[in-house]
């Protein structure tokens, strides 16, 4: 099977709640494509898609671990108004329409590919967290060694 997306995409996904963490969320939502492959012997794709907010940061307030803002001219290519990636919330999903609703239309739900420049900075940023793990929320059926139950 080749992958729908590829890492550095901004993508339409159903990133799930904390509520429910293994289920897809309610409403669509823009997630970053991390990485994707397949784990645990999974026969499906896994996504690893990091959370991105429109909560706002206080100004002059030093962002947290994790926070990477996300440059305004890169979030009106998106049609986006800015926001923030918080790569301390990571989803582990199936590349299945439940997660992603658009996987059947032809652009697939992809709104943006980043530079690899930014694939960088998030790639830092996910190495940095792996030594800080108490700060890291993993969500999702797909979460690498989640002990599932038939």
């Amino acid at each position: 099977m080749e992958p729908p997306f590829r890492p550095r995409q901004f993508v339409w996904c159903q990133f799930p709640f904390m509520e429910e963490p293994l289920r897809p969320g309610p409403e669509e939502h823009v997630g970053y494509v991390a990485d994707i492959r397949r784990i645990d012997g999974n026969a499906h794709l896994t996504v690893m898609s990091i959370y991105t907010t429109t909560t706002p940061w206080e100004p002059g307030v030093k962002l947290p671990l994790g926070i990477i803002p996300v440059e305004p001219t890169m979030a009106q290519k998106m049609n986006q108004k800015g926001f923030v990636m918080d790569a301390r919330k990571v989803a582990f999903i199936p590349v299945n329409q439940a997660f992603f609703p658009r996987l059947a239309d032809p652009d697939k739900g992809i709104i943006f590919t980043a530079a690899e420049r930014w694939h960088q900075l998030v790639q830092n940023t996910l190495m940095k967290l792996a030594k800080r793990p108490e700060l890291v929320v993993k969500l999702g059926p797909d979460v690498p060694g989640l002990r599932r139950t038939k």
